[in-house]
């Protein structure tokens, strides 16, 4: 498990503006990295609270349990459970190679847990290192009561909830996190139109749905990686394009561009492994859907890496999918100054 250490002198460890306590209260630090400045001069700051004054409840929700839960770290501290109290911590490049880009990562887990270091803060160090602000997103999740099983979880949350109710919370939360970090952008030196959100698995469900949202609250780009929203039927995607006018060739080679519709979703970026047989089917629906709406999506689609496989390596092209969303956003014009 990781040292956790909550370093009281901030202001004597990094460099540059430093946002301030915003939250009204401390958000835990279980599962996030140290406060610092780490050896390649990415400033670790603090977690936020996602919302100072406590987070909006449903009591209806069916995630709730009755009787008090505090968050808990498994699998030798790999695996992160019940948040109750969202909370996002910020990664941010030396001066230097900073692009004025930044990306929301939301792990994955079901909704049940958060894998809150291969698809969380190692992400998120990553993208850091390479000149793009991340912010790794805790989220709220499914109430686990103490000692229940990750497989008794799995099978209880699968009979009582509705796919894609889990994670309601975490979109709420996600959309939150965005605006907050818009509001304090200049804290962290980056542009907020310049912000995007990359989600895993059940991450994938909430980033996919922030970018869903009103165009207003949405994100400028998403990173969909093995994941997509969950809910059935699949929400309704705004069309990409509008209808061409009268009189315009059916031939698709002798169409002019077409003119993007006012609404249209913020550019996706869209990975996964052919042998993820938890989500394949899904998420091959989601990009169908994507055409049918006029929307041709940065997709990959690697040989071989199964379901889950976030920075662990395994051998595959599926190890260097961050690099190709890092030139993603790059071709994408979100690492230029505007």
């Amino acid at each position: 498990m990781r040292k956790l250490i909550a370093l009281l002198a901030l202001g004597c460890l990094v460099s540059g503006p430093v946002p301030s306590a915003l939250g009204k209260t401390a958000p835990s630090m279980l599962g996030l990295d140290p406060v610092g400045t780490t050896a390649s001069g990415v400033r670790v700051l603090a977690p936020e609270a996602v919302w100072p004054a406590g987070a909006p409840l449903d009591r209806n929700w069916p995630g709730l349990i009755d009787q008090p839960v505090h968050e808990e770290l498994r699998d030798n501290g790999e695996s992160l459970w019940n948040v109750t109290e969202p909370a996002y911590q910020a990664f941010l490049p030396a001066a230097g190679k900073a692009t004025g880009a930044a990306v929301i990562v939301a792990p994955g887990g079901g909704f049940r847990l958060l894998a809150i270091h291969h698809e969380g803060t190692q992400v998120a160090q990553w993208l850091a290192e390479h000149g793009i602000a991340a912010f790794v997103l805790k989220y709220r999740l499914i109430q686990t009561p103490s000692g229940e099983s990750n497989e008794a979880m799995r099978q209880r949350a699968n009979s009582t909830l509705k796919p894609g109710v889990g994670g309601e919370p975490g979109v709420t939360d996600g959309l939150e996190a965005l605006r907050r970090i818009r509001e304090h952008a200049r804290d962290y030196a980056i542009d907020p139109a310049r912000i995007g959100v990359v989600g895993f698995s059940a991450g994938g469900h909430v980033a996919g749905m922030m970018a869903l949202a009103d165009k207003a609250a949405r994100p400028d780009f998403a990173g969909l990686i093995y994941g997509f929203p969950f809910g059935q039927p699949m929400p309704a995607l705004p069309p990409a394009n509008l209808p061409y006018p009268e009189g315009t060739p059916k031939e698709p080679w002798l169409r002019p561009a077409p003119t993007p519709a006012p609404g249209r979703l913020p550019p996706l970026f869209l990975a996964m492994a052919q042998d993820d047989l938890l989500v394949g089917s899904g998420f091959h629906g989601f990009q169908q859907a994507l055409s049918e709406a006029g929307y041709a999506p940065e997709t990959h689609l690697y040989e071989r890496g199964k379901h889950g496989f976030g920075m662990k390596k395994s051998g595959g092209t599926a190890d260097h999918w961050i690099e190709e969303f890092a030139w993603w956003i790059e071709a994408e014009g979100f690492t230029k100054p505007r």
